[in-house]
């Protein structure tokens, strides 16, 4: 292939011939002839450019967290004649920040050589992302002739939100399930909390003897505590264009879509089973289950969704309804900035269910999107006096917890716990 730099040799070379004949200047259309000479020993002698080569990429991990960096390591080996100049170029989408290294490599390869250059990558916020195509192009000694090929090798990296410390997560389903878990329930047990007194029986651990009870009385006494199971939880993450506000990675849908991947984890931890619904471009259902596995699906589920309209959030209370039973804990992830939001976390808690709200407040990105005039804080105070008052009576059917964002979940949860234990 013909680089620029020859066609536009080509062309002055041209047009001084036609400036000289159109003159009747022989100096002119002389003075073309070595341009035109130039261009045919460049073509004659000069190595010709190829692209006989490999090009592989590898990288360190298939799936990041938010905070973390990746590596990837590029390798060339050249098959065919010596390659003069060589560049190869690596693209990464513009939410990947190149912390280190470099995805552009330009140098000369020898038949027989490998090349490798490595460059590290940082996500800007969670999400999918596609690294790739590699471009590469190769050219002679003096950049008259190149050729250019694109080669669809891609790599697909996940990158998960981040998942900070959430201590103790209470939740309180209608009834635990029969495996071990971290619910306290009225049932005798071996938990820390306490239950009653019974008769000492043979068998009874020395320490759970009540020598304070025993004392007033004619038989020994024996403390009992409660029992704890786990129990199924359904996490809904709401993430429809009415409850989205603001631009990633400073928007609702960033922070709700971080506590749902903060609270499945603590759920997971404490024995529960979990399963997922979210509402975005597509609905997504994960059913409840256990461990890293079932955690990995509910992580990626988040990567995955975006924003949209596909599915009505009203039709929520009957497919709860439909597939899950009423012991079945509900946590609802949601800016709560629609009525349709307020309405389908009552009805859910018509239907029977325990439902716990986590609310991302809007404010914050409501006020970096608009101008900072007093019509707007007007505007910002009627709708937080709305907002409080709406949340007031949803309290009535639900546990709401208002969290702002620029405090930790864990904060917002411990202070919403006295509420719980009521």
């Amino acid at each position: 292939m013909i680089a620029r730099s020859v066609v536009v040799l080509g062309t002055s070379a041209f047009f001084l011939m036609l400036a000289g004949i159109g003159l009747r200047s022989p100096y002119l259309a002389v003075a073309s002839l070595p341009i035109f000479l130039f261009i045919v020993l460049a073509h004659l002698l000069e190595n010709k450019p190829h692209l006989n080569i490999t090009v592989e990429r590898t990288s360190s991990k298939v799936s990041i967290y938010e905070g973390e960096s990746n590596e990837f390591k590029i390798r060339i080996n050249n098959s065919g004649p010596d390659i003069d100049v060589l560049e190869i170029f690596d693209a990464i989408p513009e939410e990947l920040d190149l912390i280190a290294g470099t995805n552009h490599f330009v140098g000369s390869l020898r038949n027989g050589d490998d090349v490798e250059f490595t460059f590290m990558v940082s996500p800007k916020v969670f999400g999918m992302y596609k690294v790739g195509p590699i471009r590469v192009r190769s050219l002679d000694l003096l950049g008259l002739f190149l050729e250019e090929e694109t080669i669809d090798s891609y790599f697909d990296l996940k990158v998960y939100p981040e998942v900070q410390y959430v201590s103790k997560l209470q939740i309180k389903p209608r009834k635990a399930r029969n495996w071990p878990g971290e619910i306290l329930t009225r049932k005798s047990g071996t938990s820390q909390a306490f239950y009653g007194i019974r008769s000492y029986m043979p068998g009874d651990s020395l320490r759970r003897i009540n020598w304070k009870a025993s004392s007033r009385s004619e038989e020994l006494l024996s403390n009992q505590f409660m029992s704890e199971f786990g129990g199924d939880v359904i996490i809904v993450l709401d993430l429809r264009s009415a409850s989205v506000l603001g631009d990633p990675p400073d928007s609702t849908m960033t922070y709700a879509t971080r506590a749902a991947a903060m609270v499945a984890y603590r759920l997971i931890r404490d024995r529960n089973r979990v399963g997922m619904i979210a509402l975005g471009n597509s609905l997504y259902k994960i059913r409840p289950g256990f461990g890293r596995r079932q955690f990995d699906r509910l992580l990626t589920c988040m990567v995955e969704i975006k924003p949209g309209d596909t599915w009505n959030i009203g039709n929520l209370a009957g497919y709860l309804s439909m597939f899950f039973s009423k012991m079945t804990q509900i946590i609802v992830i949601t800016s709560l900035m629609d009525d349709k939001s307020y309405e389908s976390v009552a009805e859910i808690s018509s239907k029977g269910y325990q439902v716990l709200v986590i609310s991302p407040s809007p404010f914050g990105f409501e006020r970096r999107c608009s101008r900072d005039g007093q019509v707007e804080r007007i505007a910002e105070e009627l709708v937080r006096l709305e907002r409080e008052m709406k949340m007031s009576l949803l309290r009535r059917c639900a546990t709401v917890v208002d969290w702002n964002v620029r405090e930790s979940l864990d904060q917002a949860l411990r202070q919403e716990s006295p509420i719980w234990a009521r």
